[in-house]
């Protein structure tokens, strides 16, 4: 319950005791910034604190109060930098692009199919055959001429004029 006739703060907190507890928490936090932002939470703390019961001691209360908060500072920044990846900026920028196309790269590998499902209707169906089954199942010569019936020479010559075409279609040099 707060006491209506709160007591006067500068009874207990002074400017002197202010400058002491910065100090105290620079040396201690090694630190300016993070100093003089938790002498402000002491204030603060003390503040509130003694709204409700006047001190017997305000220097040593006010010692406390900045005391834990250090403590509690340190405990937290030592937990942030055990989370903390020292890496590049540029490199963890880096780690971040997609590697998925872009619009222009699917756009133009679709175009791409397009010439080479127009550059397969082209050729006789066992060319086409002979084709799709080594590039899409894997097939063999030998199990490719068995399942047309040809010789393994033939799905050569097949495959070749199969892929030749394709190449001159696309514009793509085969001789790489």
């Amino acid at each position: 319950m707060t006491n209506s006739s709160s007591p006067d703060i500068a009874l207990y907190w002074s400017e002197a005791l202010a400058e002491e507890l910065l100090n105290f928490l620079t040396k201690r936090l090694k630190c300016p910034d993070a100093a003089a932002d938790l002498t402000q939470e002491t204030f603060l703390r003390f503040y509130q604190f003694v709204k409700e019961n006047p001190p017997d001691n305000a220097r040593a209360l006010a010692y406390r109060i900045a005391v834990n908060l250090a403590t509690d500072y340190q405990r937290k920044t030592k937990l942030r930098n055990s989370f903390t990846v020292d890496v590049e900026p540029a490199a963890f920028a880096e780690s971040f692009k997609s590697t998925a196309p872009g619009p222009e790269q699917t756009v133009m590998a679709w175009q791409h199919l397009e010439q080479l499902h127009v550059a397969l209707n082209e050729l006789s169906p066992d060319c086409r055959t002979a084709f799709l089954l080594h590039g899409m199942d894997g097939l063999t010569y030998s199990q490719i001429g068995e399942h047309l019936g040809i010789s393994e020479s033939m799905v050569y010559k097949h495959l070749t004029k199969a892929l030749n075409h394709c190449a001159t279609l696309l514009g793509v040099d085969g001789t790489d």
